[in-house]
């Protein structure tokens, strides 16, 4: 009879132990859902951008901001020599051909001083925006040929005429105007 009475102890005993560690298991898995529930992310600048505590996406966060496109355009006209006496400025109409450009600055004073590069608001004047103005031009170099120097002709057209352009057979000449840049 005494063994039985110690089973039987030892089973109760079992018993509230493991009611006492489910009571704390769903204590614990009460807390941890409370915790987590009311956890929020915190981004700068209240948008979504990464979570601040990384230094990294936080750093990126703030600088975002400070950083600006800068578009310049360059506008310039093209003058072919058809003859020794004979020359046409392009385009005729006197607006000359715009080429945008696109670059990136920073802001580094409260005032909005902007810091970039110098090629970026002023362009190097180099073969690749010859070849661009040469392109621009070639419909209406083609245009001005057929209309003036060769009536009722359609053989020049404005690939031939860019082709003359760009190999020389068709003398020209390139003027720029001064850059403008718009952040």
């Amino acid at each position: 009879m005494y063994k039985t009475s110690s089973q039987a102890t030892h089973q109760v005993g079992y018993l509230r132990l493991l009611k006492i560690m489910l009571m704390i298991g769903f204590v614990c898995l009460s807390i941890i859902g409370t915790v987590i529930s009311t956890t929020t992310t915190t981004y700068a600048a209240g948008r979504p951008g990464g979570n601040v505590t990384d230094p990294v996406v936080r750093a990126v966060d703030i600088a975002e901001p400070a950083v600006v496109r800068i578009i310049t355009t360059v506008g310039g006209h093209l003058t072919v020599h058809f003859s020794s006496t004979s020359t046409v400025t392009f385009p005729q109409s006197g607006s000359g051909y715009p080429l945008l450009l696109s670059g990136s600055g920073t802001f580094i004073t409260a005032h909005g001083d902007i810091l970039t590069a110098d090629h970026v608001i002023n362009p190097p004047h180099d073969p690749s925006l010859d070849q661009f103005h040469r392109h621009e031009a070639a419909t209406d170099v083609a245009g001005c040929i057929i209309q003036i120097f060769k009536p009722g002709s359609s053989q020049d057209t404005a690939i031939h005429v860019e082709e003359e352009l760009n190999n020389g057979q068709l003398a020209s000449d390139h003027k720029y105007y001064p850059s403008t840049s718009e952040v």
